[in-house]
Parts: C-alpha cells; structure tokens; sequence
C-alpha cells in the first residue's frame, strides 16, 4: 500500500493523552481510521438500502391503489 505523510493540528490536551494510549503510532492511526471509514461505509450501505425498500414499498402501495 503506498502510504501519504499527513499533518494533523490537534489540541496539546488530545496529543497528550493520545500518548498516554498508544494511539499516535502510524499502525494505530490507520486502524482507527479505517475502522471508522468501515462504519461510516456501512452506515450509507444501509441507509441506501433503507430508501431503496421504503420506495419500493411506496411503488407497490401505489400499484395496488389502483
């Protein structure tokens, strides 16, 4: 994968404590961001697939108006 350089300006209080986790290692920012990237994802798949079933039902209820 190729990798890309980003700087980020956070808070100090956020950077220290981020520290205190663990979480400002390269591995861990990229799992953190995928795994929100992930449900971010799947949270549009299903309100998509939401909308698509609500009008799918919305074409049957008028069909069987008249």
């Amino acid at each position: 994968m190729e990798m890309v350089e980003i700087v980020v300006k956070v808070p100090k209080e956020f950077v220290e404590e981020a520290q205190e986790f663990g979480l400002l290692d390269p591995d861990t920012i990229a799992q953190v961001l995928r795994d929100e990237l992930d449900e971010r994802i799947m949270r549009f798949v299903d309100a998509e697939v939401k909308a698509h079933r609500a009008e799918r039902r919305a074409q049957e209820n008028s069909n069987q108006d008249h």
